[in-house]
Formats: structure tokens, sequence, C-alpha cells
């Protein structure tokens, strides 16, 4: 899925900027999930990193996901599937 850049004039106008169109992202249905946070170390002065990270790659691009942990999320269906296979529970 490759964006397509349209010729846009560019104005000289000081006040007028110019953005880039966002990639095209996933479209399809979404399922919502809720993991538990983790638990704070202590007092050891360390933070724990309170996201899931999936990442999904095939042979044309990869996408990074991060899931916060100890909310509800709505996330899309392929990362549900990953979620789903390291938390059976989920």
């Amino acid at each position: 899925m490759a964006v397509k850049k349209e010729e846009i004039e560019i104005n000289t106008d000081p006040m007028t900027i110019h953005a880039e169109a966002k990639p095209e992202g996933y479209k399809g249905p979404r399922v919502a999930i809720f993991l538990p946070a983790l638990e704070d170390p202590g007092d050891q002065g360390l933070a724990v990193d309170q996201y899931e990270h999936v990442t999904i790659a095939n042979e044309e691009k990869e996408e990074h996901y991060r899931i916060h942990r100890g909310e509800w999320v709505e996330v899309p269906v392929p990362v549900f599937v990953v979620l789903k296979e390291r938390y059976p529970k989920l």
C-alpha cells in the first residue's frame, strides 16, 4: 500500500503550510482488549515498561504496535491474533 503523493501547488504565503499525507493504516475490524499492568519492582529506581510491543511484518511492509497495559485498548485483528498466542486467556 503505497501512499500516492499528489502534486500540490506551494503557496508563497507565509501563513500557509504543507503537511504530508498520512500513510494508510489498517482499516479492518478492531478488538477491545485489556492487558493487566505490570507491578512496580519496588525501591530499586527502575521503571517498568507498561507497553506490550507487537511487530507484524511481511515482504512489503513492517508495522509496529504499542499496546498500553492497564487500560482498555482497541487493536487490529492481526495484533489480537498475535497477543492471543502469547496470552491464551486473553
